[in-house]
């Protein structure tokens, strides 16, 4: 299989030799504004072919390639403030030098999008929300942009806890975390990267779910083994938004399941003042893209402030967040585009101390982050190369997360040494402000090159991108900081918390990647066929991946087209993935406290095991998408169908580190600390354990996304959209051997299984989201009323069944024996019980317990409204409200014996924009 792929390879890039000597047509326009003056930096693309252009000082931009005989394509010019322009075009659009005019956006013109558009992008199913769909939206972040995806639901804003955007499954808990960590977000074609986010507990002592510092009552604030926290993502200075569900480009790495592509432009704009208010949040930002003379080229400067308190009355909870972010673009030589990006933020989620809380709780998370990126596009006039893109972006930043709690309990013995063996601990009082702090300071580089050429086959053109892309990531920080006396677990699950240095003891992560795509177009029985495919090759942690993806669509008339879509894509382990602190097991041998240091003994051994992660894999994913389209005047309609499976998601697990210890033994002589023997007796320690992390989660997903949209109905203004999404996923951890030891003294002489292993469970949720929404514009007076309700059909989570036997057992040496078929008169196991979680099985001994399902008992909707009115396209008003009308369905369920309450309550935000 690999060699095919190969010599497919070489067979492309002999051909793409052969016939590079064409001559290239030479495809010239002109962008203008709407006085008539030329517009520098706007984007050019000429979408099948995924090649892109831009413009010059004098507005010109030009495309060489072997475009003569080319089928219509798709060209899409871009600049910030400017109404987008999609348009097909042939070559003889050209002959006479086309010229296309800008419009500047504003609700008075008559066909501005002011929601998300399903466009042939980066893949089939790309959905794109432009600068006016953003601006209507009237975010704080980019999750409220996102929720308008296809099976996403409105929501209030929240702003209090992290944002994680997960895509095309309804797998929770670890899976959803998978998930969110392999959708890769893009800005300006740089990755944004979490890979060296640690800022948690040990993972070897708590695992990943128990290992994230947070609040008591307000939940964890960092989002380490996951993705990005989209709170920290403003989008007042965004100009587009792309998200890929299905199938990307083979340009784009590190991902599993989709990609988010956020663009941002540098050009000539007025001041711009957003403000937007909703209960306790306020956000206020300024821009404003100033134009140089012609060698300097355009500055964008932005920044924005951002305040959100839970409850404006008490003021404990709370969320800040500020954004500093400067964009120099310039043409260096002609031909030579270079951007230049400078990003400054800051967060803080804080819970302050209750004055009323005795037990002075007192948690927070901040951080600051710098980042820097260049982007230089060189245009050449090699017959074997069109255009080399360099992009890098470096980011380092600082994170610190911080816990206290008054404790007040009994005296507490404390192991502290960093090695194996035995020693005498010590005892520490039980009163006192305990204190957790985790200090980390990320790093992280990425780079790609991207290298441009066309060429024609016969009839065929193709448009061919090739390169490689970089990552490294590392953490500089000081790690897990505690102070020796003031511990917050002091021996929990046998193990205490030592410090660990992240600077000294973990070391990059560095990830390569090559990719090649060809994209061409070209007609089969008569109709058109549009085909990007392309080959991906990453080596992650020192695993080699082959990566085929392919997306085609065949245009059967001017109505219809059909599309597919079939890619494999992977992401690396995260730096909190492969160095996790190691497992100080702590076994207490003797314990004698007298209420005197100098009198008292405090015996343990300590077992340090170091973690070795060296072979964790890349997740894994693979998908399958078919697609039909139909447009006509009136009518938009898109069903696409799909399947992806993912494997070797990471986990943890618990493995248990059986120790047998000396037994020893103490004489006391009052006033005088105790000495100890050992008694020549061994005791096994049996439920010693550590958490270790694997590639064991697999989800299944399977679903259905329709959207049918109408355009302007001019008699009342307005256009209509429903959508509505099905998802269904089926997942398991391979890894989840669930184990329960048995009680000694129930065990017979002759028996051998000291734990009972009984098999995993495979778990199963599904969903059915509706929207129907309408957009009245009335462009003479600016005027646009957005009225939208989600109606949620059903959401059912349930367990498919477990095992109702062990299927296998531990024996005292700990060694795992398989049971085939469980013998109840075998004399080695057949003492073990039934699944202890167990309470009811069908016929074939498979758990059926309804307690562990749990569904949607009844059909809901929630109606959200959005009101703009925009005076003399300087001045725009806006009011969004979530839940209108205030509507929340209840429920009472007869297993918890209570009300089930659907919904949030109604939520309003305010907004003005000025520009000037």
């Amino acid at each position: 299989m690999n060699r095919r792929i190969y010599l497919s390879v070489v067979c492309l890039l002999l051909s793409f030799i052969a016939n590079a000597q064409q001559d290239p047509t030479i495809l010239r326009g002109r962008v203008i504004d709407e006085s008539r003056k030329p517009i520098v930096f706007a984007s050019v693309w000429l979408e099948e072919l995924e090649l892109a252009a831009w413009t010059d000082t004098a507005g010109y931009f030009v495309f060489r390639a072997n475009l003569e005989k080319a089928t219509p394509l798709s060209l899409r010019i871009s600049f910030v403030g400017k109404k987008t322009i999609n348009r097909k075009v042939t070559p003889a659009t050209f002959v006479n030098g086309q010229v296309f005019q800008m419009q500047d956006l504003s609700l008075s013109l008559d066909d501005v999008e002011v929601s998300a558009r399903r466009l042939q992008a980066s893949s089939n199913s790309s959905i794109i929300f432009g600068r006016e769909a953003i601006e209507q939206l009237q975010a704080f972040s980019l999750a409220e942009i996102l929720n308008q995806l296809p099976g996403k639901t409105a929501t209030p804003p929240m702003l209090q806890n992290p944002q994680q955007i997960t895509l095309r499954t309804q797998a929770d808990g670890n899976y959803a975390l998978a998930n969110s960590l392999g959708t890769a977000i893009y800005i300006d074609g740089i990755r944004q990267s979490n890979d060296a986010n640690m800022q948690n507990r040990s993972l070897s002592a708590r695992g990943m779910s128990g290992s994230v510092l947070g609040s008591r009552s307000d939940g964890a604030f960092d989002v380490p083994f996951g993705g990005l926290d989209l709170r920290d993502i403003p989008v007042d200075n965004i100009e587009s938004v792309e998200v890929v569900t299905g199938v990307a480009s083979a340009q784009y790495g590190e991902l599993t399941d989709g990609a988010i592509i956020i663009n941002r432009q540098a050009g000539k704009t007025p001041y711009q003042l957003n403000t937007r208010i909703n209960g306790g949040s306020t956000d206020v930002s300024l821009s404003k893209g100033f134009k140089l003379n012609n060698r300097l080229g355009a500055l964008n400067i932005s920044l924005g402030y951002l305040r959100s308190n839970k409850d404006p009355r008490d003021k404990i909870k709370s969320f800040d967040r500020v954004s500093l972010g400067m964009m120099w673009t310039t043409y260096l030589f002609k031909g030579v585009k270079n951007t230049f990006s400078f990003d400054y933020n800051t967060r803080l989620d804080d819970v302050k101390q209750d004055p009323d809380d005795d037990t002075e709780k007192m948690t927070y998370a901040k951080g600051r982050n710098l980042s820097i990126t260049n982007r230089i596009s060189i245009d050449v006039k090699s017959p074997f190369l069109r255009n080399i893109s360099l992009n890098a972006g470096f980011s380092t930043g600082y994170q610190d997360t911080y816990s206290q709690w008054l404790l007040n309990g009994m005296p507490k013995g404390l192991a502290d040494k960093d090695t194996t063996g035995i020693y005498e601990g010590r005892f520490i009082p039980g009163n006192y402000l305990a204190e957790e702090r985790i200090i980390g300071k990320p790093i992280t580089f990425d780079g790609n090159l991207k290298m441009t050429a066309s060429y024609r086959t016969g009839s065929i053109v193709h448009g061919l991108n090739y390169g490689m892309s970089m990552s490294v990531s590392a953490n500089n920080g000081e790690g897990i900081v505690l102070q020796p006396d003031k511990p917050r677990w002091v021996g929990t699950g046998n193990q205490n918390v030592r410090p660990y240095n992240f600077d000294k003891l973990v070391p990059a992560l560095v990830s390569y990647g090559f990719y090649a795509q060809d994209n061409f177009t070209m007609k089969v029985a008569g109709k058109r066929l549009v085909t990007g495919i392309g080959l991906r090759y990453d080596l992650q942690n020192g695993w080699g991946s082959i990566q085929p993806r392919i997306n085609t669509r065949y245009i059967l008339d001017k109505h219809w087209e059909v599309t597919l879509a079939y890619g494999v894509a992977s992401k690396s382990p995260t730096l909190a993935h492969r160095y996790p602190a190691p497992a100080w097991l702590d076994i207490p041998l003797l314990s004698v406290y007298t209420g005197y240091e100098n009198s008292s003994l405090f015996l343990v051994y300590t077992h340090k095991q170091e973690t070795d992660n060296s072979r964790l894999k890349p997740s894994k994913s693979s998908q399958v998408e078919l697609g039909v389209k139909y447009n006509n005047r009136f009518l938009n309609s898109s069903l696409f169908l799909y399947s992806k499976r993912n494997m070797n998601g990471f986990n943890s697990y618990s493995e248990f580190l059986p120790l047998t210890l000396p037994e020893y033994g103490y004489n006391y002589t009052p006033g005088q600390k105790p000495s100890y023997f050992p008694t020549g007796n061994y005791i096994l320690y049996a439920d010693v354990k550590r958490f270790v992390v694997t590639n064991g989660l697999r989800t299944e997903n399977y679903g259905a996304e329709w959207i049918l949209s109408t355009r302007k109905i001019p008699e009342i203004n307005t256009s209509f959209t429903l959508s509505t999404a099905f998802s269904l996923s089926k997942y398991y951890n391979s890894n989840d051997r669930r184990m329960y030891m048995m009680d000694t003294a129930k065990i017979p002489k002759t028996g051998k299984a000291l734990f009972g292993v009984y098999s995993r469970e495979e778990r199963q949720n599904w969903s059915l989201v509706s929207r129907i929404s309408s957009d009245t514009h009335i462009p003479a007076l600016g005027f646009v009323v957005s009225l939208a309700a989600d109606i949620f059909w059903a959401n059912e989570r349930k367990v498919l069944g477990r095992g109702y036997r062990p299927t296998g057992y531990l024996d005292r040496m700990f060694r795992y024996h398989e049971i085939i078929s469980f013998d109840p008169q075998n004399p080695d196991y057949g003492y073990l019980p039934p699944d202890p979680d167990a309470k009811e099985v069908n016929e074939d001994g498979v758990i059926i317990t309804e307690s562990m399902n749990s569904g949607q008992p009844l059909i809901y909707a929630i109606m959200s409204m959005r009101i703009a009115k925009e005076i003399k396209k300087k001045i725009r008003i806006s009011i969004s409200a979530y839940n209108v009308l205030n509507k929340r369905p209840s429920k009472f369920n007869e297993k918890t014996q209570k009300t089930d309450i659907y919904g949030s309550p109604l939520s309003v935000t305010a907004g003005i924009s000025l520009k000037f």
